[in-house]
């Protein structure tokens, strides 16, 4: 018979609290980052050189549309690990639930 290497506390404070902290810290992260790039503000200029820079060129993404996909995807990421540490606390919750579900079918010894 296999037993569990882990128990369900340790699901939910080990491994999925990890999990919702990165999640946090990353979405935190990723708008201090967005703030200070946009405080740059617009050091490519207006001329034709800085509108390819910013825009891009004949299908080639410029800079706006990669800045936004970066931050898209940082936001997506931390999105991502927030709902992976609610799933796994989760799990760790109908762990117990099954176990005290199984422990109430155990028949009861007569005295």
């Amino acid at each position: 018979m296999s037993h569990m290497a882990m128990s369900p506390d340790t699901v939910k404070r080990s491994v999925a609290r990890p999990f919702t902290e990165e999640g946090t810290e990353l979405t935190k992260a990723a708008v201090i980052e967005t703030n200070r790039l946009y405080a740059v503000g617009n050091f490519w200029g207006n001329d034709r050189a800085g509108r390819l820079f910013y825009d891009g060129d004949s299908g080639s993404p410029g800079y706006r549309h990669m800045t936004e996909g970066v931050m898209g995807e940082a936001y997506a990421l931390a999105g991502l690990c927030a709902r992976i540490g609610d799933r796994l606390f989760a799990m760790g919750t109908n762990v117990e639930a099954a176990e005290w579900e199984a422990i109430a079918r155990v028949p009861r010894m007569p005295w």
